[in-house]
C-alpha cells in the first residue's frame, strides 16, 4: 500500500497543483489537489496491464479549461436548484443562472472543481489516498456561511475506494457534494453494452429542464427499471437523449429526515458490470440520490490522449441528495445548521 505526491503544474496565477497516487499492489488511483479531482482510476487488463477507467484529460490546463467537471467535486449545491435562487430562515439568496439562463447547475460558475485546495497524503489502517481542505467564504457562490469542508479518496487494500466529505458553517445553509467521475470499465468507447442493477425502486419525476416535480415514480416498467441488470443503451432510446435522472436510493426512507447523515449507514445502490472485460463496480452510499448520467453532452471534446469524446462514452453514478432540495418541502432537508456536521459517504468497489 502506497502513496505518492508528486507536483503536476503551476496555474497562472502561481499557485502549485500536486498530483497523488495510491496504490494497493492490485489497482490505483490518481487525484490532483484542483477541484479534488480524481484523474484516473487503474486496473489490470486480462494481460495484467493497467487501465484507466475514467474520462478526463492528459494535462492540467486540460481540467483547467473544462466546464464538464471530468471526475472533480461538485458543489457547494451540486445538480439543479430551479430558479437559482432559495430561502433559508426567512431570507431569499440568488444565484448564478448557469444554466438555460434561469437555473443553478453544480454550484453556478464560481465551481468548486476549479480551485486549489490544501492537500495532504493519508496512509492510515483504512487505506492510502489523499485527504483535501477549504473553506468556502461567506457568500461564495451567493450560498450564506462560512464552510469549512474536508474531502478524503481512500483506497483499501479490497479495491473500496471510499469518498468522503464532511462540512461545518457558521450559518444555516443547503449543502449537497458528489464527484462527477465519469466511468468506462472497458477504458474506452461505447458503454451502451455496460450492464447497470440497480436497487433502486423509483426515480424523481422531472420537468422539461430537468427540474424536480417533487413526484417520485416507481420504476417499474419504465426505462429506468435496473432492478435486474440490463444494458444501458437497452432502452435509453425512450429517455430521450439519454439517462440525467435522480434514482431514489435504498437509504431513502420515505421521511423528511434530512441533514445531518449518518456516515455509518450505507447502502447497496447500484452495480455495474462490462461484460467483456469482466470488469465490475459496485455503488455503496449513505445518500438518498444517485443521479444517473450517461454522458449525453461531451460530443466532440477532446481528452486523454488526443482521444476525441462521443456522447455515451462514459456513465457517471454521481450520489447526492434530491436535486431543487432547497425549493422543495417534499424532499428531506438539505441545510446544515451550525453546531451540526455534515457527513456523506460514497463507496465504489471493483472487481476485475
Amino acid at each position: 500500500m502506497t502513496v505518492t505526491k508528486q507536483k503536476l503544474g503551476t496555474l497562472c496565477d502561481g499557485q502549485k497543483v500536486s498530483l497523488y497516487t495510491a496504490s494497493n499492489g492490485k489497482m490505483s488511483f490518481s487525484a490532483i489537489d484542483y477541484g479534488c479531482t480524481l484523474t484516473g482510476i487503474f486496473l489490470p487488463n486480462k494481460k495484467g496491464n493497467p487501465t484507466d477507467i475514467l474520462l478526463g484529460f492528459s494535462t492540467l490546463h486540460g481540467f483547467v479549461d473544462s466546464t464538464s467537471c471530468f471526475g472533480s467535486i461538485v458543489g457547494r449545491f451540486a445538480n439543479r436548484i430551479s430558479g437559482a435562487k432559495f430561502s433559508v430562515d426567512g431570507k431569499e439568496y440568488d444565484l448564478d443562472k448557469n444554466e438555460n439562463g434561469k437555473t443553478t447547475l453544480h454550484g453556478g460558475f464560481t465551481r468548486l472543481d476549479h480551485f486549489v485546495w490544501k492537500s495532504e497524503a493519508v496512509n492510515s489502517k483504512e487505506g492510502v489516498g489523499v485527504k483535501f481542505m477549504r473553506r468556502s467564504a461567506d457568500g461564495e457562490q451567493g450560498f450564506p456561511g462560512k464552510l469549512d469542508v474536508t474531502v478524503s479518496y481512500i483506497l483499501s487494500k479490497d479495491n473500496r475506494l471510499t469518498l468522503k466529505y464532511t462540512a461545518k458553517t457558521d450559518k444555516a445553509t443547503p449543502v449537497n457534494f458528489t464527484n462527477h467521475a465519469y466511468f468506462n470499465l472497458a477504458g474506452s468507447g461505447t458503454v451502451l453494452d455496460h450492464e447497470l442493477q440497480s436497487e433502486c425502486q423509483g426515480y424523481l419525476e422531472v420537468d422539461k429542464d430537468l427540474i424536480p416535480t417533487g413526484k417520485i415514480i416507481s420504476v417499474k416498467g419504465t426505462p429506468f427499471d435496473f432492478t435486474s441488470a440490463k444494458k444501458i443503451g437497452a432502452q435509453i432510446g425512450e429517455t430521450g437523449s439519454g439517462y440525467d435522472h435522480c434514482f431514489v436510493t435504498p437509504a431513502y426512507d420515505g421521511k423528511n429526515s434530512g441533514l445531518p447523515l449518518d456516515a455509518k449507514k450505507l447502502v447497496r445502490a447500484a452495480v455495474l458490470t462490462e461484460p467483456k472485460s469482466g470488469r465490475k463496480m459496485y455503488v455503496e452510499t449513505n445518500q438518498e440520490g444517485m443521479q444517473v448520467y450517461t454522458a449525453n453532452g461531451i460530443e466532440g471534446i477532446v481528452g486523454k490522449y488526443g482521444t476525441k469524446y462521443h456522447n455515451h462514452e462514459a456513465v457517471c453514478l454521481e450520489t447526492q441528495c434530491f436535486p431543487d432540495t432547497p425549493n422543495n418541502p417534499k424532499f428531506p432537508p438539505c441545510v446544515l445548521k451550525p453546531g451540526d456536521t455534515y457527513k456523506a459517504v460514497t463507496v465504489y468497489g471493483f472487481e476485475f
